[in-house]
């Protein structure tokens, strides 16, 4: 079923309060039921499409997907009227309407339900006049607005000056702790929630308090947060710098910016209060910049060690005395994550394994193959030429003939396609100076044994981590880290290759095992003779015999990995470094009178067990070593 992807776009916050949303949202589903197609939304609230601002939103994310063949092209595109999409210059309008067209697309506007696509304006031009026409009327109307704010704004700075109370509205947002519901010729007030949250959490910066500390307590103390969501850190971070808590503000008209002292109450008692802010935080930015000049943690900060809960980016702490890495998105209470953390020495030593296998690997080729990337650009780049070519002679026909309504769409048609070329050109260069590097090995292996010693390893202050920091850039791509029921798993995987180094505890403590997964190696269907199919396929048998002996290889790797590292002071990792704290934990598996019950080492323990212990006489750990299950 094609899809409907229905724009929703307003400007405003007083919009955003209103029918605005409901009543477009309304209108595409009717469309969409009526036409037979599948509803998505994209919605852009508090965005303007004067100047275009709109295109660099999410309109521009789905032109985006379309052109990378992520959004089917003959998709429809549902807007309440040709200005939600924008209100540029005509020029600008315009063409932004020919790239949607040209891209295969066809656009409804929901006010007069008229269809517009390549057929239509094809057959009938007055369709593309008529699109010219309402974006002049949208630009006209920005334009109009936008002098009138222009206007309206310099007259409340002028009564402000005169020393009458202003709410000015139309430009910039006050802060939370304001109330700014009055009219604009009434002074802002004290929000009566939000004005005493904000003074505690002054109270807090003024003590010394970092602003994790203050969201913590703020989340714990008022839950429903800012307007129902949870406290945002930047949102505080903003708060402690805003000289909006001395009664200042900004606001910017017109391209004049007006400076407007005592706009606000004041929520600090002083100007000297306010430097006391400041203060504080120079005085948290020195500790923090102490800390990280003394130490180099190995994996922080490279966008390479990830949270397998939610994906989320891991930083390093120092918990008495020892290096640990945290998700980060826990720290901030963020993505429903708890901040777990785990010892920097086991992912840092499993990360040191998998370095100097990766020097081993006689398959493993040095760096990544760029030669389709180059040869896109290559063929891209002939591409854009034959079309400048062809622009070139077109703007000569049109300024020569007499009709020239369908030579300016051609015209448009070429332009709009070598610019998403020029774009795809651009994004492939990137790719290719990032790719360029990543998997090649700068040391040859005698030099990188020594470099990630044992001594280096466990000093984060040898200047040497600097190096290994640079290896592991190049070389490893993802190391994503997972704690479930108290057992933890590393994964690794190299740039330019399809399978993952697994570490991580099998079984129960302190057994753990080093594996090999294929990326995307898990494939699934519910339905059995499709089932039956795939597993016996020949493919699939040969993708597990490919795997099988993909492991044997790496296990021999691994084995002679550990034996050098062993020569500069590494020892074996100790199995309960996989299972952090879960000694309380432990179960052990028994079978008594023929059924098998699960024991805990410690608390309490099954009623049967209970009865078990009492009739034979046993302790619990005698009972366990009788009937327990052997390994």
């Amino acid at each position: 079923m094609p899809k409907l992807y229905s724009y929703i776009r307003w400007s405003s916050d007083r919009q955003n309060q209103g029918t605005t949303k409901m009543r477009q949202l309304a209108a595409a589903r009717a469309f969409a039921e009526e036409h037979k197609l599948e509803m998505v939304e994209i919605i852009e609230p508090g965005v303007s499409a004067y100047r275009g601002k709109n295109r660099a939103g999410k309109l521009g994310d789905f032109i985006d997907a379309v052109t990378q063949g992520a959004i089917p092209s003959d998709s429809w595109l549902y807007c309440e009227n040709l200005d939600r999409i924008s209100r540029d210059q005509v020029d600008e309008a315009l063409r932004l309407f020919l790239e949607l067209i040209g891209l295969g697309l066809t656009i409804v506007t929901g006010m007069d339900r008229k269809i517009y696509n390549r057929e239509s304006i094809r057959k009938n031009p007055t369709d593309l006049m008529i699109s010219i026409l309402m974006f002049i009327r949208g630009n006209e109307e920005s334009e109009t607005k936008s002098k009138r704010t222009v206007g309206n704004v310099v007259a409340l700075v002028e009564r402000h000056k005169k020393g009458l109370p202003v709410s000015i509205k139309a430009v910039g947002r006050h802060p939370f702790w304001i109330d700014d519901t009055g009219s604009q010729y009434e002074a802002v007030k004290k929000h009566p929630i939000y004005w005493d949250i904000a003074r505690e959490a002054i109270d807090m910066f003024l003590a010394g308090d970092g602003i994790y500390t203050v969201k913590r307590f703020l989340d714990d103390k008022y839950p429903n947060g800012l307007k129902g969501k949870e406290w945002d850190y930047q949102v505080l971070k903003k708060m402690r710098d805003n000289r909006a808590l001395i009664g200042e503000r900004v606001v910017k008209a017109g391209g004049v910016t007006y400076k407007l002292d005592n706009y606000y109450p004041w929520l600090c008692k002083d100007e000297a209060e306010f430097l006391t802010l400041a203060e504080r935080k120079q005085q948290n930015k020195y500790k923090a910049k102490k800390d990280s000049a003394e130490q180099i943690k190995l994996l922080s900060g490279l966008q390479v060690l990830r949270c397998g809960k939610c994906g989320g980016t891991m930083h390093s702490f120092m918990n008495h005395g020892n290096a640990r890495y945290i998700c980060t998105n826990g720290v901030h209470l963020q993505k429903n994550c708890s901040g777990w953390s785990l010892s920097s020495r086991l992912v840092e030593h499993c990360t040191m394994i998998s370095l100097l296998i990766g020097y081993m690997d006689k398959n493993r080729k040095d760096g990544i193959d760029t030669t389709a990337i180059e040869e896109g650009i290559s063929r891209k780049e002939t591409v854009i030429a034959d079309l400048e070519s062809r622009i070139s002679n077109l703007t000569q026909a049109i300024s020569i003939a007499p009709n020239v309504d369908a030579l300016a769409i051609q015209l448009n048609t070429f332009d709009i396609e070598r610019k998403k070329l020029v774009l795809e050109v651009d994004k492939l260069k990137e790719r290719l100076h990032s790719l360029k590097g990543k998997g090649s090995f700068e040391v040859d292996i005698n030099e990188f044994v020594v470099l990630i010693q044992w001594a280096v390893i466990t000093n984060i202050e040898d200047t040497a981590r600097n190096k290994i920091r640079k290896i592991i850039s190049s070389i490893i791509e993802s190391v994503v880290v997972d704690k479930t029921d108290g057992c933890i798993t590393i994964k690794i995987k190299y740039h330019n290759k399809d399978e993952w180094l697994v570490y991580g505890g099998v079984n129960r403590k302190p057994q753990w095992a080093f594996d090999v997964e294929l990326f995307n190696q898990v494939v699934s269907t519910d339905d059995e003779e499709e089932s039956h199919k795939l597993v016996s396929s020949p493919l699939l048998k040969k993708s597990v015999e490919h795997l099988e002996g993909m492991k044997e290889g790496y296990n021999v790797l691994y084995e002679t990995a550990n034996k050098m590292l062993e020569v500069v002071g590494y020892s074996d990792i100790d199995g309960a470094s996989f299972w952090p704290n879960t000694g309380k934990y432990d179960r052990v598996d028994v079978v008594y009178e023929g059924n098998t019950y699960s024991i805990a080492l410690n608390g309490r323990v099954p009623k049967a067990i209970e009865a078990a212990l009492k009739s034979t006489g046993l302790t619990r750990n005698g009972f366990i070593e009788r009937y327990k299950v052997p390994n």
